[in-house]
């Protein structure tokens, strides 16, 4: 920026001229912007006003235009502790008879109260969610479970089993009929397994058993566990594996797929596993460099390098660092650790290594078997366990009858168990159908609904042979609400527009400057800006347009199948006479109409007479008003598809303001510049002037 002379020698206020003739060259600039602003807020107001008249075109328009909307139909129950039913427009009018055979229930399994569990040191405790299967108890105080033994849950998501092992707890156990489809859960309270179907119906039933692998099984899972890296995976993963696995075993997929499957968590566990074996050997390297060590390898002393790592690393003094009690010094290089080797393993040279020792595996005779398998070893590995693993387990698993009792449970089938005569033993709700006689015919679902003809039923008790009787006939009330609801919607986009069209003018109100609203209060300046945008769809010719679609449509005529023809006034539907109201329309007689509530309704009683009538009449007018609201939002050069407004028109106009704002911003800054250089120069030659003066004046001292 060029050095301003500003009164140095004249004695102006160089600054105060130059913005005094600025504020006059800027008001152009300024009616520039306050076009903008308008058309800005303009586009707002009809982007509102948009959103509205689609939703009421696509919405209450849409609906009512339709008469198939309008034909509601009530349906009664003789005796609805027995039978509930709602109606379609599709359900015929007359009486249905109905017997409740049965009620549709889930498949519930409520164990046997748990016998406990023994602790470490022997005794018997209550069963927690934590204790582990293999220390239960059955009724005779004896351990059934033990390692190796497989609990296979099979319901409506498939087969999920549970290897027990000596860390297998109750919780592992819900957790495993949770994978299976269904709601577990233990209650320590009353010591107790709950398990039911997530749904009702035949359908939904699930088994639960229990068997011992063999020694050939366990091997052919831990070696599938170990091809597929399963040690190496996220727990999400691994519960993926383990579907894959239940899959394999139930013959729900074939050994083709699930190495498809699994090789996609094998590339998963071989980066993983690579990298933490990486990780590892830099965190060896740097804590031997940073801490010393007893001999049975635990931590006991940092060394002088570390000391100078951390200072070098935190930018603090040797002072700083004595200070720091022994635990806090380990602290810190702890973590100075673990900043060096995330920052090691993300150098192009470990990503490398990383990426050779996953496809060539990991040279090393100390990383585990399978680190140090080349990719396509892996690959192989992983194929020959599957099909070990599918040929072991489709040997079957030898079962045991009591090896549920630890859990409260016997074999679960699906049948139904009533619980024993003592008041012990498992209790089992079958999974079932409803089902019902309907005007003679058999009917089930697998839940207490049943929707047939037109109608749902909701079963609520089984009827013991007798009948229950459903009577449906048509709903002229909820026909009458549909039109009242209709108009109430039609009312209030109206009312909107016409107050926007009718809305006061607001000449002599332009968008305040920044100046303008810095000399007001906040309210002041909401309020002067709520003026004008208040006034700026006044006469608008697009919302006049609509506003006459609106009118003219619900005005007119229609000619029923009769012959004869209809206004909405004869049928009790009429606008005020008050010519203020815009064209709003009144049901005459309507309670809640407070103008003409005191008169005959006329489309009750026409509605009771001939609703067929009445439909006919709403539909085919209703119908003009959507075709012409549907060709007016149709997309032209101005306005876009689904728009009722010039959109395309205005954001060009926005468009032109903003680039003749951008060049008066230059315009005015050359005027400007302008301005200050004549200044400049008349304050040099001033300045030349008091020079020359000085001079002759000392010359003739």
């Amino acid at each position: 920026m060029a050095i301003r002379m500003t009164g140095l020698n004249s004695g102006l206020d160089t600054d105060a001229i130059v913005q005094a003739l600025m504020s006059a060259k800027r008001t152009k600039q300024t009616k520039i912007k306050s076009k903008q602003t308008k058309l800005e807020w303009k586009k707002e107001i009809w982007a509102g006003l948009n959103t509205k008249l689609y939703n009421f075109y696509t919405s209450s328009l849409g609906k009512i235009k339709s008469q198939g909307s309008f034909k509601t139909k009530s349906a009664n129950s003789s005796d609805s502790s027995k039978v509930t039913a709602t109606a379609t427009s599709a359900a015929a009018e007359g009486t249905y008879k109905i017997k409740v055979n049965s009620l549709a229930s889930a498949q519930y399994v409520t164990s046997s109260k748990l016998n406990g569990a023994k602790d470490k040191d022997g005794n018997k405790v209550d069963v927690t969610s934590k204790t582990k299967l293999v220390d239960l108890l059955d009724s005779s105080g004896n351990t059934t479970f033990t390692a190796g033994t497989q609990i296979s849950i099979k319901g409506k998501s498939g087969l999920s089993t549970l290897l027990i092992d000596e860390n297998t707890t109750v919780n592992d156990f819900v957790k495993a009929a949770s994978n299976a489809g269904l709601t577990a859960s233990f209650d320590e309270k009353q010591q107790r397994f709950f398990i039911n179907s997530a749904t009702s119906g035949a359908d939904q039933g699930f088994t639960i058993t229990a068997g011992t692998l063999d020694a050939n099984q366990l091997n052919s899972i831990n070696s599938l566990k170990e091809a597929v890296g399963y040690s190496y995976l996220s727990a999400t993963d691994k519960a993926a594996v383990s579907k894959i696995f239940d899959q394999l075993q139930d013959g729900t997929i074939d050994t083709t797929k699930a190495e498809g499957s699994l090789k996609k968590y094998l590339e998963k566990s071989q980066k993983s596993a690579v990298t933490a074996y990486y990780n590892q050997k830099q965190t060896d390297y740097y804590n031997n460099q940073y801490f010393t060590f007893d001999a049975n390898g635990k931590k006991n002393g940092v060394t002088a390098a570390g000391e100078q790592a951390w200072i070098a690393k935190t930018g603090k003094t040797q002072a700083d660092w004595d200070k720091l009690s022994a635990s806090d010094q380990q602290k810190e290089l702890t973590k100075l650790v673990t900043d060096k080797v995330d920052a090691d393993m993300k150098t192009a040279t470990m990503k490398a290594d990383i990426l050779d020792g996953v496809t060539n595996g990991i040279n090393d005779p100390n990383a585990g078997a399978f680190l140090q398998k080349d990719a396509a070893t892996r690959s192989m590995a992983l194929s020959t366990s599957i099909v070990t693993f599918k040929g072991q387990m489709s040997n079957g698993i030898t079962a045991a009858n009591n090896q549920l009792a630890g859990v409260g449970l016997e074999e679960v089938t699906g049948a139904a168990v009533a619980e024993k005569a003592d008041g012990t033993g498992m209790v089992v709700v079958k999974a079932s159908d409803s089902s019902i006689t309907f005007n003679g015919a058999t009917l089930s679902s697998s839940t207490s609904s049943i929707s047939v003809s037109g109608l749902t039923l909701d079963v609520l008790g089984e009827t013991a042979g007798s009948e229950v009787t459903i009577s449906v006939t048509k709903d002229n009330s909820a026909i009458y609400d549909t039109v009242k609801d209709f108009l109430s919607d039609y009312n209030s986009i109206l009312k909107q527009m016409n107050t926007y069209y009718n809305a006061n003018s607001a000449r002599g109100y332009d968008v305040l400057t920044d100046d303008q609203k810095t000399a007001m209060t906040d309210k002041e300046v909401e309020l002067w800006e709520t003026k004008i945008k208040d006034s700026l769809l006044r006469r608008d010719d697009t919302l006049s347009s609509l506003i006459s679609c609106f009118r003219t449509n619900m005005a007119g005529t229609y000619t029923a199948s009769n012959g004869k023809t209809y206004s909405l006034a004869s049928i009790g539907i009429s606008t005020s006479t008050d010519y203020r109201e815009g064209g709003l329309l009144h049901i005459k007689g309507d309670e809640d109409d407070a103008e003409y509530m005191d008169e005959t309704n006329k489309l009750q009683q026409m509605l009771n007479d001939d609703p067929d009538l009445v439909m006919e009449i709403i539909t085919g007018l209703t119908t003009n008003l959507y075709s012409d609201l549907q060709e007016k939002m149709s997309s032209t050069t101005m306005s876009s598809a689904l728009t009722f407004y010039n959109d395309k028109e205005m954001n060009s106009q926005i468009s032109d303001y903003k680039k003749q704002v951008t060049t008066w911003e230059k315009k005015l800054l050359e005027i400007e510049n302008r301005y200050y250089a004549q200044f400049t120069a008349m304050e040099k030659a001033m300045a030349s002037l008091n020079s020359q003066q000085n001079y002759f004046s000392n010359m003739f001292g």
